[in-house]
């Protein structure tokens, strides 16, 4: 493991409460099969390299709110690539994580980020965001 997936598996790995957020990492074959329409797409080396370090620790990982990313063998990651040159990486319920003007952004369906604070130069940062906006919710700390 390298150090930008010892950190990305640390980060989901503390947001994990139960067996049901278990990071499962995507297969050789569906990492080399979104390499090839990455690539072919042109989509830049350094998000690439940066996808596959978050696919080859958890794909298709979905927390309880705020951040869930779409498989990597899932072509919906492209849907946006011929008209925007954006990367659709994930949903959950109306956060929408995309790679969009060389930044990785945390916003909506109608907005590409939420404001420069949700706009980060790596994957890793988006994932620090994500989980600080998942720490502000308070989601399994509230009073019962």
């Amino acid at each position: 493991m390298n150090a930008n997936q010892e950190k990305i598996n640390g980060l989901l790995s503390n947001l994990v409460n139960a067996d049901d957020y278990k990071l499962q990492p995507a297969t050789s074959e569906q990492i080399e099969k979104f390499v090839s329409i990455a690539t072919e797409k042109q989509v830049p080396q350094n998000v690439i390299k940066q996808l596959i370090e978050l696919y080859s620790i958890a794909d298709n990982y979905n927390y309880e709110i705020v951040m869930a990313f779409h498989s990597c063998s899932d072509e919906i990651i492209f849907e946006w690539w011929s008209d925007n040159r954006e990367l659709w990486l994930g949903q959950r319920d109306f956060h929408t994580l995309r790679w969009s003007d060389e930044k990785f952004c945390l916003g909506d369906g109608s907005n590409t980020s939420f404001g420069e604070e949700y706009e980060a130069a790596t994957l890793v940062q988006l994932i620090e965001i994500c989980i600080k906006e998942i720490e502000k919710a308070d989601y399994f700390n509230e009073d019962e």
